[in-house]
């Protein structure tokens, strides 16, 4: 690799390290600081500081008033939804293993972060052959059961710009091709209220899912099973939902979210 891009990189991190650096001391401040002492503190020019707190105060990851630099609101919300997902997970936990042991396949519990879909906990089946959705992997939004329910849950004009966004992935012979066949299989979702992946992520693979709510929000993420095709049959993939939809509605009045009628 060149120098200059070497050297480019290596200025990249600097700053993204000397930025959460001025954060992390401001956060420990309810009163905020000054430019000349968080300067100090961080080990920065006034000058270098001053120039990286424009920049997240741009983003309203800090603000400044009355001569003081304090945290800002997108700080304390990357915070919330730290502790939000947190406690989802851990709540999630009894429900997805009463997933598995009702349906014998891998329970999952995706989140929505940011406009994406992290699988954030799993309860293992002990069959050898299983799906496995590690904690920290991405679900594609439209080609995985946990995608879709969540996309058919989110008000339609949101779905669609954030499918337009990230596009739509294809990753097997089953996977949707169109805008238009998406969101016909969404409306289809939205009434029975759980979801299908029926191959359309992986070859072999079948997945059912139901959506998630939490207080004061629509549709976080979703509850799934999934397992191999060879144990996952047609047949039972209608079964499946309803213990998985059901499962969803009881951690939903758990976490004082409201399900839709």
């Amino acid at each position: 690799m060149p120098d200059d891009i070497i050297e480019k990189r290596s200025g990249h991190t600097q700053s993204v390290s000397r930025a959460l650096g001025l954060l992390i001391q401001l956060a420990e401040e309810p009163d905020g600081l000054n430019l000349s002492e968080l300067a100090r503190r961080v080990g920065l020019a006034p000058s270098t500081a001053h120039r990286l707190l424009t920049t997240l105060q741009l983003d309203q990851f800090v603000r400044f008033e009355d001569g003081r630099w304090l945290i800002g609101v997108q700080s304390f919300n990357v915070g919330s939804s730290y502790l939000r997902a947190k406690d989802i997970s851990y709540m999630a936990r009894p429900y997805l293993r009463m997933l598995m042991q009702q349906t014998g396949e891998t329970s999952n519990l995706a989140l929505i972060e940011d406009g994406e879909l992290v699988y954030l906990a799993q309860n293992e089946c002990p069959e050898l052959m299983r799906a496995l959705a590690r904690p920290g992997a991405k679900a594609p939004l439209t080609c995985s059961a946990v995608g879709k329910v969540c996309l058919a849950f989110m008000p339609r004009k949101d779905a669609i710009e954030l499918v337009k966004s990230v596009g739509i992935a294809q990753m097997t012979s089953k996977s949707h091709v169109t805008l238009d066949s998406l969101v016909a299989e969404l409306d289809v979702i939205a009434k029975r209220q759980f979801a299908y992946d029926n191959e359309e992520h992986s070859d072999g693979l079948r997945c059912v899912a139901a959506p998630l709510f939490s207080k004061g929000a629509g549709v976080v993420g979703a509850l799934s099973v999934s397992g191999p095709s060879v144990r996952v049959s047609e047949p039972s993939m209608a079964q499946f939902g309803r213990v998985v939809r059901q499962t969803s509605q009881d951690l939903s009045k758990a976490l004082g979210g409201i399900w839709p009628e």
